[in-house]
């Protein structure tokens, strides 16, 4: 398909999931009134998205390579342990989230290598990385919390600038930049060439295994800004941070246009796909659904978003 084709195409889910967004805004507050609308409310639905966000921005990188990464919610817990122990045994705030990101760039970039340069299933490499990162989350901390962060470092996310939380604005800021180099930058550009077709791609002199590494390390070091953030916002770390984020951020990327066959993704869409997951688990909490029905519901909405996908790609071929 030609790229100006599905360029119209997500353009069109992200339109579609503006309007389904606003007329699900539209009814509940119709049927719930304060309840919804409320600033508490509202409040809570976008602080939460801060995670959701960085790790759905990373994760349509991934997917745009024709890629995956099921590491993200570990990475996130993984940097926020060491973040926390690091700042309890008293080294400097700043260096210790230098150190942090330092952390999740390593890791990013040894998902990326062992994928491409051993041909390892990104399902298979980022699975393993996943129960890697987990168990040494668990080891390091037996279970229990890491507290006692100065407030310096707690600052960082429950700030305010402009009357909006450090942690939303964080967020916001850093996926615009994102989407605008993105956009801009030759190297960026290449990774949908690579994700339509790695063998074209290298035979027109673009390095596969370089530009796939890249959108490894972006999609980790976006896991690791979001495990700084948490521990900051809930002012510790835990072993158990960040579990089942991966099916959101996946669902969220999907459902906001990148393709799990590689080559397409937008990253306006997948801000949407985000809000759109978010609200809609908010509504089955709202009609007094239990919480702990989130990630299912999450994976309902990965389905019918894959299968759109798969009926999409059908008629294209057609």
């Amino acid at each position: 398909m030609k790229p100006q084709a599905k360029k119209q195409t997500v353009n069109d889910r992200a339109k579609t999931l503006f309007i389904l967004i606003i007329i699900i805004f539209f009814i509940m507050s119709l049927t719930k009134g304060k309840l919804f609308c409320s600033l508490v409310n509202i409040s809570t639905i976008f602080s939460n998205l801060s995670y959701d966000l960085l790790l759905a921005c990373g994760m349509t990188f991934v997917l745009i390579l024709g890629g995956i990464d099921l590491s993200v919610g570990s990475v996130l817990a993984f940097v926020g342990i060491c973040v926390t122990m690091l700042l309890r045994n008293g080294m400097n705030v700043i260096l210790t989230v230098i150190i942090g990101l330092s952390i999740s760039i390593i890791i990013g970039f040894l998902n990326g290598f062992l994928i491409n340069k051993f041909n390892i299933a990104p399902f298979i490499e980022t699975l393993a990385a996943m129960s890697i990162l987990r168990g040494l989350c668990y080891v390091l901390t037996s279970g229990f919390f890491v507290v006692g962060l100065p407030n310096s470092y707690v600052q960082i996310a429950r700030g305010f600038i402009l009357g909006i939380p450090n942690k939303i604005f964080i967020s916001i800021s850093i996926v615009a930049i994102f989407w605008f180099i993105s956009t801009r930058h030759i190297l960026f550009k290449r990774m949908y060439y690579v994700g339509q077709n790695p063998k074209a791609a290298y035979l027109s002199g673009i390095s596969s295994i370089v530009t796939s590494t890249l959108g490894y390390i972006i999609c980790s070091l976006l896991a690791g800004i979001a495990g700084i953030l948490m521990t900051s916002s809930f002012g510790m770390g835990q072993a158990s941070f960040g579990t089942g984020f991966e099916m959101r951020a996946i669902a969220a990327a999907v459902i906001g246009g990148a393709s799990m066959s590689g080559g397409e993704g937008d990253f306006a869409g997948t801000a949407l796909g985000v809000i759109l997951v978010a609200l809609v688990n908010n509504v089955f909490i709202m009609f007094n659904g239990s919480p702990n029905w989130s990630t299912a519901i999450s994976g309902i909405m990965l389905l019918v978003a894959v299968a759109l996908d798969l009926l999409r790609t059908s008629e294209q071929r057609k």
